[in-house]
């Protein structure tokens, strides 16, 4: 009977080891910052009143049908500000300069603000630089 029951207690300290190295393996997937592949990312925040403009451009010129690109939220949403933070990094942007409305490019070029994001877009699409 003694050995069913050093069998059964090794049994279950090398089942807990195995789950205890899955789920670290699993943790250690989860924590990195997948950068995203898109060849144009604009990463915007929910309350940013910048982005907001931003979004009413966008709209009124139809900029989504001419213009392939992917929006990220980052305010509250903590893999996409990391994400955003490697994209800034990858152009040479200094962590304390990084705001939204953001734009990276996948030929590692970032536009911040307001002004630089509406002349990049308006370029994209092809509008007069007057609108």
């Amino acid at each position: 009977m003694p050995d069913k029951k050093i069998l059964f207690i090794v049994g279950g300290v090398i089942i807990a080891i195995l789950g205890l190295v899955v789920w670290g393996i699993q943790d250690a997937k989860e924590s990195e910052v997948p950068v995203e592949t898109a060849d144009i990312v604009y990463y915007y925040g929910e309350e940013c009143p910048h982005c907001k403009v931003i979004q009413e451009f966008i709209d009124k010129n139809d900029i989504a049908s001419k213009v392939d690109f992917i929006k990220k939220e980052v305010w509250h949403n903590k893999k996409n500000s990391q994400e955003m933070q490697k994209r800034a990094e990858a152009c040479g942007i200094a962590k304390e300069d990084i705001g939204v409305p953001f734009i990276a490019t996948v030929e590692n070029k970032c536009y911040i603000g307001e002004p630089d994001v509406k002349k990049f877009f308006s370029e994209k699409a092809g509008l007069e630089a007057s609108k």
